[in-house]
Order: C-alpha cells, then sequence, then structure tokens
C-alpha cells in the first residue's frame, strides 16, 4: 500500500476557487448542501482540516468539480491504473471481450452494460447471463528482465542513500555532515 501525503491547504484552496470562479457565495452553497456557510468558510480557509464526506460529496457536486480527479489531486486517493481485462459472456454463446478497467467488478458492469445498449450478441432472456473475468497478465521479457536487475555503480549508491536516515526526499540529496 502506497502512503500518501493529503494536502489539506490544496484542497481548501481548490474548493475556494471554484466557488469564486462560479460566483458562489458561501451562503448560497450552504443552503444548497445542507451546512452552515461559517463551515464552509472554516473549510476553505484551513481552520477545519476534517470534513463530513455526504456533505463534500455535495459540495463537489454543486461546484462541478469530479471527485475522484480531486481526492487523487489532494492525496487523498492512490491513482489507480487500468488493468487488462477478458471478460467471457456466456448467454446463447460464449462471447469474449478484451478492456481496460480499474477491477474485475468495473470490467464486467462495463462489458454488459455495452452489451445490453448495442445489443451485439444474441440474448436468451430465459437464461440468466454468465460472466467470467479473468486478468490479463502482462508478459515480461526475460532479455529485458536480466538487464533491469543489473545496477550501475550510480543507481546502486543513489538507492543505498534513499534508504539513508540522513536522505533528505524532498532534494534527493545526503545531508549527512552538514
Amino acid at each position: 500500500m502506497k502512503i500518501m501525503k493529503f494536502n489539506y491547504l490544496k484542497l481548501a484552496e481548490i474548493i475556494k476557487t471554484r466557488r469564486n470562479e462560479l460566483g458562489i457565495s458561501t451562503r448560497k452553497l450552504a443552503e444548497k448542501i445542507g451546512i452552515s456557510h461559517a463551515e464552509i468558510s472554516r473549510f476553505e480557509n484551513g481552520l477545519k482540516p476534517s470534513f463530513y464526506f455526504i456533505p463534500f460529496v455535495k459540495m463537489c457536486k454543486e461546484l462541478d468539480l469530479d471527485l475522484m480527479d480531486l481526492l487523487i489531486e489532494v492525496g487523498l486517493l492512490d491513482e489507480t491504473t487500468d488493468k487488462k481485462y477478458i471478460v467471457k459472456v456466456t448467454n446463447v454463446d460464449d462471447d469474449f471481450f478484451e478492456i481496460e478497467a480499474r477491477n474485475e467488478k468495473e470490467a464486467a458492469t462495463i462489458v454488459g452494460n455495452f452489451i445490453i445498449n448495442n445489443d451485439i450478441i444474441e440474448i436468451n432472456t430465459d437464461k440468466p447471463i454468465d460472466f467470467e473475468v479473468e486478468e490479463i497478465q502482462e508478459e515480461i521479457d526475460d532479455e529485458n528482465s536480466d538487464k533491469d536487475k543489473e545496477l550501475d555503480a550510480e543507481s546502486f549508491m543513489k538507492m543505498q542513500c534513499e534508504n539513508c536516515e540522513y536522505y533528505c526526499p524532498y532534494c534527493g540529496e545526503c545531508t549527512f555532515g552538514e
């Protein structure tokens, strides 16, 4: 699991800037999402680093901000990369779809919606539709994997230094002896 640093002040600034861009007062926004305007003001000015999720979701909706993108941007969520999946749909026949999604459930949902909305396969409504989802593992080239394991002296020293208590992750320098 990747530990991420949550940038609360950045979140507060994004919310405040967007609210001002749209010309919405704290009172009007508070009225729309069901909290006090003082609560929004404290949030935007960095005086309230925690918040209730449901009013926050409503606030993002009112300000036309993508919730997931916002949470990734400020470090509350780790950006997940899509993986490739094979989705086997069984009803009248077996049909296979290759798709990129974040997880197996999302892959099955996307394929299910696609086949229903586009009527691309024959479906017998008297039989259940079964979905089997399998992640496609990308093959690693053995030649390249051996090269990746070889480290030159500079890379080795940097790797050692990054694990040292004197290593500064911000500037990338060793602070030993300073």
